[in-house]
């Protein structure tokens, strides 16, 4: 694994920490910037890796395996708001009720 990404992953996981830390703390507009930043985060690392896996299918498979492919990474990247939206709020429910 590139050492780039390696570095990518590690900050993605430290701005989940301080964001979910942060939103602890603040109002409620916080888990609006919480969403935000982990949606920005998570599609730079899925452009990142997309790209890897695109060429590497196209020169290995061919391209109708890549048009495939890019309907698969335009999928996932469409649902990754949805995907953050869905986590946060079942965190901000589980923290309620279990403070």
């Amino acid at each position: 694994m590139d050492v780039g990404i390696q570095v990518l992953v590690l900050l993605w996981i430290v701005l989940f920490v301080a964001s979910l830390q942060w939103a602890r703390a603040t109002s409620r507009g916080a888990g609006i910037v919480t969403w935000l930043g982990m949606t920005v985060v998570s599609w730079w690392i899925e452009f990142l890796l997309a790209f890897l896996v695109l060429h590497t299918v196209l020169f290995s498979l061919g391209r109708e395996a890549t048009g495939i492919a890019v309907l698969l990474t335009l999928a996932v990247i469409a649902l990754t708001p949805v995907g953050w939206a869905y986590a946060l709020r079942h965190w901000n429910k589980y923290r309620s009720i279990h403070g």
